[in-house]
């Protein structure tokens, strides 16, 4: 696997599950089922717990996040940025609706627009020697 990939587990088949609760029925520890399966204890433990709330064994379902919006409108955004530029890229996302304060960011930098940028001023100014001065 390369960096950057994405892993995603695979559930244990419905099958082993259930030949792993059977075992356990029969009068065979937790350990020896661990063993004779391949299955971590904590995996047969959740199994257990999940058979006794849920009455069920089946994996479940995996739902993915929902996804943000994106920036459809490209003509309305330039005039959207110039009427509200006094606010912050998160202000700026609850008004326009459905988009993180992210994506309006990636939208400023597509149209090219940078950030503010504060002056900074260092406590101990570096002072300028004075001219009517002379070192002895």
């Amino acid at each position: 696997m390369k960096r950057g990939e994405n892993f995603v587990a695979i559930a244990y088949s419905q099958d082993l599950r259930i030949r792993a609760l059977e075992l356990l029925k029969t009068g065979m520890s937790i350990q020896q089922v661990s063993r004779l399966l391949n299955i971590s204890r904590p995996t047969l433990y959740r199994w257990i717990y999940q058979l006794e709330t849920t009455g069920s064994t089946a994996p479940k379902k995996r739902i993915p996040p929902p996804q943000r919006g994106k920036i459809q409108d490209w003509q309305k955004f330039p005039e959207f940025i110039t009427l509200h530029g006094d606010k912050t890229q998160k202000e700026l996302a609850k008004l326009w609706g459905n988009v993180s304060h992210h994506t309006i960011s990636r939208g400023l930098i597509k149209l090219g627009y940078t950030r503010k940028k504060k002056l900074m001023v260092t406590k101990n100014a570096v002072k300028k020697p004075d001219k009517n001065l002379e070192k002895k």
